[in-house]
Protein backbone atom coordinates (compact mmCIF):
# COMPACT_ATOMS: atom_id res chain seq x y z
CA UNK A 1 0.00 0.00 0.00
CA UNK A 2 3.27 1.75 0.98
CA UNK A 3 4.62 1.93 -2.44
CA UNK A 4 1.43 1.93 -4.31
CA UNK A 5 0.75 5.46 -2.01
CA UNK A 6 4.51 6.72 -3.20
CA UNK A 7 3.72 6.20 -6.39
CA UNK A 8 0.57 7.54 -6.75
CA UNK A 9 2.52 10.91 -5.23
CA UNK A 10 5.19 10.50 -7.92
CA UNK A 11 2.68 10.60 -10.93
CA UNK A 12 -0.05 12.78 -9.68
CA UNK A 13 -2.56 11.39 -11.28
CA UNK A 14 -6.23 10.83 -9.32
CA UNK A 15 -6.21 7.22 -11.09
CA UNK A 16 -3.89 6.17 -9.07
CA UNK A 17 -5.32 7.64 -5.82
CA UNK A 18 -8.41 6.32 -6.43
CA UNK A 19 -6.71 2.21 -6.57
CA UNK A 20 -4.81 3.01 -3.60
CA UNK A 21 -7.49 4.11 -1.33
CA UNK A 22 -10.12 1.23 -2.97
CA UNK A 23 -7.27 -1.04 -2.15
CA UNK A 24 -6.63 0.29 1.07
CA UNK A 25 -10.66 0.47 1.98
CA UNK A 26 -11.11 -3.43 0.55
CA UNK A 27 -8.27 -4.78 2.72
CA UNK A 28 -9.40 -2.82 6.23
CA UNK A 29 -13.09 -4.02 5.15
CA UNK A 30 -12.22 -7.19 4.52
CA UNK A 31 -9.03 -8.62 4.78
CA UNK A 32 -7.09 -7.20 7.81
CA UNK A 33 -5.79 -9.78 10.65
CA UNK A 34 -7.75 -8.66 13.82
CA UNK A 35 -9.69 -9.63 16.56
CA UNK A 36 -13.37 -9.83 16.69
CA UNK A 37 -13.54 -6.70 19.77
CA UNK A 38 -16.99 -7.14 20.99
CA UNK A 39 -17.95 -6.10 24.58
CA UNK A 40 -20.83 -7.86 25.96
CA UNK A 41 -22.54 -6.62 29.20
CA UNK A 42 -19.67 -8.05 31.51
CA UNK A 43 -17.42 -5.97 29.77
CA UNK A 44 -15.02 -8.07 28.77
CA UNK A 45 -13.72 -7.98 25.25
CA UNK A 46 -13.72 -10.78 22.45
CA UNK A 47 -10.04 -11.88 21.80
CA UNK A 48 -10.61 -14.42 18.75
CA UNK A 49 -9.05 -14.11 16.34
CA UNK A 50 -10.81 -12.76 12.72
CA UNK A 51 -10.43 -10.74 9.30
CA UNK A 52 -11.60 -7.45 8.51
CA UNK A 53 -13.01 -4.70 10.35
CA UNK A 54 -16.95 -5.75 9.55
CA UNK A 55 -16.27 -9.59 10.73
CA UNK A 56 -16.85 -11.08 13.74
CA UNK A 57 -15.66 -14.33 15.41
CA UNK A 58 -17.50 -17.70 14.48
CA UNK A 59 -16.63 -19.17 17.55
CA UNK A 60 -19.63 -17.48 19.40
CA UNK A 61 -23.09 -17.64 16.79
CA UNK A 62 -23.85 -13.72 18.16
CA UNK A 63 -21.47 -11.71 17.58
CA UNK A 64 -21.56 -10.98 13.83
CA UNK A 65 -24.92 -9.59 14.58
CA UNK A 66 -23.40 -7.75 17.53
CA UNK A 67 -21.14 -6.36 15.65
CA UNK A 68 -23.02 -5.43 12.77
CA UNK A 69 -25.42 -3.82 15.09
CA UNK A 70 -22.90 -2.24 16.74
CA UNK A 71 -21.38 -0.42 13.67
CA UNK A 72 -25.13 0.90 12.81
CA UNK A 73 -25.83 1.95 15.79
CA UNK A 74 -24.24 5.42 15.55
CA UNK A 75 -25.33 5.50 11.81
CA UNK A 76 -29.38 5.30 11.85
CA UNK A 77 -31.76 5.84 14.70
CA UNK A 78 -32.68 2.53 14.77
CA UNK A 79 -30.40 -0.72 14.15
CA UNK A 80 -31.70 -2.82 10.99
CA UNK A 81 -32.64 -6.07 12.56
CA UNK A 82 -33.78 -4.77 15.86
CA UNK A 83 -37.35 -4.12 14.80
CA UNK A 84 -39.54 -5.95 16.72
CA UNK A 85 -41.87 -8.72 14.83
CA UNK A 86 -44.67 -10.01 15.85
CA UNK A 87 -45.47 -13.29 17.43
CA UNK A 88 -47.03 -16.19 14.51
CA UNK A 89 -50.53 -17.06 15.84
CA UNK A 90 -51.02 -19.84 12.97
CA UNK A 91 -50.72 -22.89 14.62
CA UNK A 92 -47.03 -23.51 14.07
CA UNK A 93 -44.80 -24.84 16.75
CA UNK A 94 -43.33 -22.52 19.14
CA UNK A 95 -39.78 -23.31 18.17
CA UNK A 96 -41.27 -22.20 14.92
CA UNK A 97 -42.75 -18.85 15.77
CA UNK A 98 -41.24 -15.28 15.43
CA UNK A 99 -40.37 -13.93 18.57
CA UNK A 100 -39.53 -10.17 19.60
CA UNK A 101 -35.53 -9.06 18.46
CA UNK A 102 -34.00 -7.28 21.55
CA UNK A 103 -31.42 -4.48 20.01
CA UNK A 104 -28.03 -5.78 21.03
CA UNK A 105 -26.06 -3.68 23.48
CA UNK A 106 -22.67 -4.88 22.61
CA UNK A 107 -19.89 -2.35 21.46
CA UNK A 108 -16.98 -2.65 19.64
CA UNK A 109 -13.43 -1.28 20.21
CA UNK A 110 -13.38 2.76 19.32
CA UNK A 111 -10.34 2.03 17.26
CA UNK A 112 -12.06 -0.98 15.16
CA UNK A 113 -15.16 1.62 14.87
CA UNK A 114 -12.84 4.35 13.78
CA UNK A 115 -10.78 2.24 11.05
CA UNK A 116 -13.83 0.89 9.38
CA UNK A 117 -15.63 4.15 9.32
CA UNK A 118 -12.58 5.63 7.84
CA UNK A 119 -12.42 3.09 5.72
CA UNK A 120 -16.27 3.13 4.42
CA UNK A 121 -15.49 6.83 3.93
CA UNK A 122 -12.62 6.65 1.94
CA UNK A 123 -14.10 4.16 -0.35
CA UNK A 124 -17.61 6.27 -0.89
CA UNK A 125 -15.38 9.66 -1.36
CA UNK A 126 -13.36 7.65 -4.02
CA UNK A 127 -16.13 6.19 -5.90
CA UNK A 128 -17.70 9.51 -6.22
CA UNK A 129 -14.09 11.17 -7.32
CA UNK A 130 -13.72 8.20 -10.00
CA UNK A 131 -17.41 8.82 -11.04
CA UNK A 132 -16.89 12.86 -11.37
CA UNK A 133 -12.95 11.59 -12.99
CA UNK A 134 -14.83 9.36 -15.56
CA UNK A 135 -17.52 11.77 -16.47
CA UNK A 136 -14.41 14.27 -18.11
CA UNK A 137 -14.30 18.00 -18.04
CA UNK A 138 -17.61 20.15 -18.14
Amino acid sequence: MVLLGVAALYVGTWRLWALTVLLWSLYELCFCPTTCGIATGGGAVCRNATHGRLFACTHVPGHQRSKTDALWRPTVRHEPGSRPRLPQSDGAPAAHRRARLTPSRASIAPRQRLMAYAAVIGLAVTVVQTAVGLAGPW
